[in-house]
C-alpha cells in the first residue's frame, strides 16, 4: 500500500512538471531591431522564440532560467546569437548580441 502512494505521488509530480516545462510564457516589447515596431518573445524550460514583426521567428536554447533572468543561445549559419532577458523589479528588457548587431528590446511585458 505504501509502495503504491509514493509511485502514485511521484507519477503526479512528473506530470506536473512536464506541464509546466511545456508552458509558454509570452512577452511583448518595443523592438529594439526595428524602433516603432512591436516585438514578441515566448518561452518555457526548454526554448525561447523571438517573433519578429514581419513573421519571422528565431528560436533559442536556454542555457539559464530563473526568477531573475534568462539566458540562452543559438548556434546559427552565421555564428553564435546570444539572447540575455533581464525581470527587473519594475521593467522586463532583453539583449540581443548577434554576429551582425546588438540592440535591446525594451518596455517588455508578460501577456496573459
Amino acid at each position: 500500500m505504501k509502495n503504491k502512494s509514493i509511485i502514485t505521488y511521484l507519477l503526479f509530480f512528473s506530470m506536473q512538471s512536464s506541464a509546466s516545462e511545456n508552458m509558454m510564457v509570452n512577452l511583448k516589447c518595443e523592438s529594439g531591431a526595428y524602433p516603432g515596431h512591436v516585438k514578441r518573445w515566448s518561452y518555457n524550460q526548454k526554448n525561447l522564440i523571438e517573433l519578429y514583426p514581419n513573421g519571422y521567428k528565431r528560436v533559442y536554447d536556454i542555457k539559464t532560467i530563473n526568477v531573475k533572468y534568462i539566458l540562452a543561445e543559438e548556434d546559427a549559419k552565421r555564428g553564435m546569437y546570444y539572447v540575455s532577458i533581464n525581470f527587473g523589479d519594475n521593467d522586463i528588457n532583453i539583449i540581443v548580441e548577434t554576429p551582425l548587431t546588438y540592440y535591446v528590446d525594451k518596455l517588455c511585458f508578460r501577456l496573459k
